[in-house]
């Protein structure tokens, strides 16, 4: 029995190192494929095809097979340069290849006869149909996120340019971060799966959803600054990015290079720039000139490099939001107003009439009115009618008139009315990528 507890214990042990890795393994890369020929068309063996990273200078060899096929998988998404040697032929070297996440583009390269010290350098392209996998889906590069206007700079604002994703219309006054649920291919929006970096941040609790609901978070959002791209899958894609029946969403964050970059910005909404909503100033003709408070500041930066050259390096981004909204629902109350006298509120008698228009003599199927909190009833004579209430009710717009209108004394009025709903959000995020050697990095990704 002992023996045997052992054994289980180990085997949970290894499951339980093992899974994430083995979750991980495509996750968040890319790779690279194509077959090396000769001028005949006829496939070149045992060549030697070296991958260049042109921002961190690392570098990964492979050798053709007998068919003439190599392949480079786990590639960090980025730009490389590709060169093929082999003895009999003149060295080639491709300059730019573009990898991107869970894609595998096609380089295939024939090689002239001559000698190996000659170098040909040519500018290929990587085929635009996807033959190494069946895979559907779109892939969105980090100058497309940064440059379409992005009303809380979420990236999910987005995802409807992948076919076969719908999307809502995003609310530009609403609350918050603004994330956007999609349904793809008729699925319900709870079957989507969210990636960021190759680690799995669906909040199980929330169904898969990605925006917040009720007491569970939705999907971490990434400042567009801090994204090299994102890639949404559809459908057909391997079991590596499983779990959902629905869309893959895989966001890759920067990474540093051997160069140091960086960027600040400030983005404003402000009341000032804004129109009043076309209903608002048809139910609201009184006040039409009055703007609805809409504010918002996000602001921050990004700056990434080397620590040691062609070995270390770090990429940091911060993004704080400051938003004050009177449009959003959540800052919309409702309340029940007594009937309000016409008149001079600040003339002395006010409060009398006040009191007698809420009287029951006036409203014989009525209670007279009650404030809140089970206090007690408005006097008649409406000396127990607090002078801050009174104060209020002589509040004016700035064409005169009250903000809250006279009713005269025949109905109790159901009046609605916002104050500024705040939200505020600060995140962070700090990568670092070390390379080992050519076969070995190790990568690190904190986002708060």
């Amino acid at each position: 029995m002992t023996s045997r507890l052992i054994t289980v214990s180990l085997l949970v042990v290894c499951l339980i190192v093992l899974t994430p890795s083995l979750l991980a393994q495509s996750a968040g890369t890319g790779a690279l494929t194509g077959t090396v020929s000769d001028p005949s068309g006829a496939t070149v063996p045992n060549v030697n095809v070296t991958i260049t990273s042109t921002e961190t200078n690392q570098t990964r060899t492979a050798t053709t097979g007998a068919d003439g096929g190599y392949k480079f998988s786990l590639l960090p998404p980025g730009t490389y340069r590709v060169r093929f040697s082999a003895a009999g032929f003149r060295t080639a070297e491709v300059s730019s290849v573009t990898v991107t996440v869970t894609e595998t583009p096609v380089l295939d390269r024939a090689l002239e006869v001559g000698a190996q010290s000659d170098q040909v350098t040519v500018e290929a392209l990587t085929e635009s149909l996807q033959t190494a996998t069946s895979t559907l889906g779109t892939s969105v590069g980090s100058r497309t996120v940064t440059a379409l206007p992005l009303s809380s700079r979420n990236y999910t604002q987005i995802l409807a340019l992948s076919a076969g994703t719908n999307t809502g219309a995003n609310n530009a006054t609403a609350l918050g971060k603004g994330t956007q649920n999609m349904s793809v291919n008729g699925n319900d929006p709870g079957q989507n799966n969210f990636q960021m970096d190759g680690v799995n941040i669906t909040n199980f609790a929330n169904s898969g959803s990605a925006n917040d609901s009720g007491l569970y978070a939705g999907v971490g959002i990434p400042s567009p600054d801090s994204i090299q791209e994102f890639k949404v899958q559809t459908s057909t894609y391997d079991a590596s990015y499983g779990r959902n029946p629905g869309a893959n969403v895989n966001v890759v964050t920067k990474s540093g290079s051997n160069q140091f970059h960086g960027s600040a910005f400030e983005f404003l909404r402000d009341t000032i720039f804004n129109a009043n909503d076309f209903f608002y100033n048809r139910n609201n003709p009184a006040s039409a000139t009055t703007k609805q408070i809409l504010n918002q500041n996000q602001f921050g930066g990004v700056v990434g490099g080397p620590i040691i050259k062609n070995k270390l390096f770090v990429f940091g981004s911060y993004q704080g939001t400051r938003q004050k909204n009177g449009l959003a629902s959540q800052g919309v109350t409702t309340a029940l107003l007594p009937p309000i006298p016409a008149g001079d509120r600040s003339a002395p008698g006010f409060a009398a009439a006040l009191g007698a228009a809420s009287c029951p003599d006036n409203h014989p199927g009525d209670n007279n009115f009650k404030t809140p909190s089970g206090s007690q009833n408005v006097l008649c004579n409406g000396s127990n009618i607090n002078p801050v209430a009174l104060n209020i009710l002589n509040i004016k717009l700035p064409n005169g008139q009250y903000y809250f209108p006279s009713s005269g004394v025949a109905t109790y009025k159901q009046a609605t009315f916002t104050s500024p709903a705040i939200y505020n959000g600060d995140q962070g995020l700090i990568n670092f990528d070390y390379l080992i050697n050519a076969k070995h990095t190790l990568a690190g990704r904190w986002f708060y």
